[in-house]
């Protein structure tokens, strides 16, 4: 259960994405995403940006005409060890005699790795009006990102999931 939860609040904010105009049509935007989104992730967050920029800039649809793919995702430090030994035992005396057993159990825990680092997808979004035949065969941005476009283009995305 803990797990989860961290995994969850992980997930809560995993990705984010600035863009640079390159020109009045023309952006590169940059996504990061956790190690957890993996390069589909990266990839899915990015092109939903690119449709979300887009329609901020008042365009309607949109082309990728470059991109490229870095990742520096290593192992970044480990959990503490931890280890907890506990010693049950009995004695049992007969006269002038003892005789006992004893038990010892050791639970280790910890010394998981620590990930970090970013899956990074750049592109470059060339952006048309509707209007525009040179868009004809662009994507088209409300679509791409579904009945529920108004609200990505408010908000966002900030997660891979």
């Amino acid at each position: 259960m803990r797990g989860s939860i961290i995994l969850l609040l992980a997930l809560a904010g995993c990705a984010k994405s600035s863009a640079i105009p390159l020109s009045n049509d023309t952006i590169q935007l940059t996504t990061g995403a956790a190690p957890v989104c993996g390069q589909v992730g990266a990839q899915a967050v990015a092109g939903k940006q690119a449709a979300i920029e887009t329609i901020r800039r008042g365009y309607d649809r949109f082309a990728i005409s470059g991109g490229q793919y870095t990742n520096d995702v290593q192992v970044i430090g480990y959990t503490p060890v931890q280890a907890n030994t506990v010693t049950t035992g009995s004695v049992h005396a007969y006269g002038n005699s003892a005789y006992g057993s004893a038990r010892s159990n050791t639970m280790v825990t910890g010394g998981e790795p620590i990930i970090g680092g970013t899956h990074n997808q750049g592109l470059i979004v060339k952006m048309f009006k509707a209007d525009d035949p040179a868009g004809s065969n662009a994507v088209d941005a409300r679509a791409s990102l579904g009945p529920d476009w108004a609200k990505y283009v408010e908000s966002g995305v900030n997660t891979c999931m």
